[in-house]
């Protein structure tokens, strides 16, 4: 660490000294304006990585697509389509699993 100078000794002190002191500080500051510069380029890269357009890319797997076939617009939900499949293509109204209730014994709750 540098050593703290008061006014007093500072005024004390001839030109050439003063000179001598001040333009390694200078340099020192110039280093430490640098190397802020960079970091703050840094902080701002990883930010725009983070958080920009390009993260939020990937579809969820409920996302509801938009879809052009025809001229027409279709709406497309994939994990609907995958049911379907696994259906095997009937196409009774089956009740979804998490909707259907189950019995329980009297007194006891669930």
């Amino acid at each position: 660490m540098a050593l703290k100078y008061t006014e007093e000794k500072l005024n004390s002190l001839d030109k050439e000294t003063l000179v001598q002191l001040f333009l390694p500080q200078q340099e020192q500051l110039e280093n430490i304006d640098h190397m802020l510069q960079l970091v703050l380029e840094q902080v701002a890269d990883l930010k725009r990585r983070r958080f920009g357009r390009s993260s939020e890319r990937h579809e969820a797997d409920e996302q509801i697509s938009f879809m052009e076939v025809d001229g027409e617009i279709v709406f497309f939900n994939e994990s609907e389509a995958v049911a379907a499949e696994d259906d095997g293509g009937n196409n009774s109204e089956a009740v979804p699993a998490g909707n259907q209730r189950r019995s329980r014994e009297n007194g006891k709750k669930i």
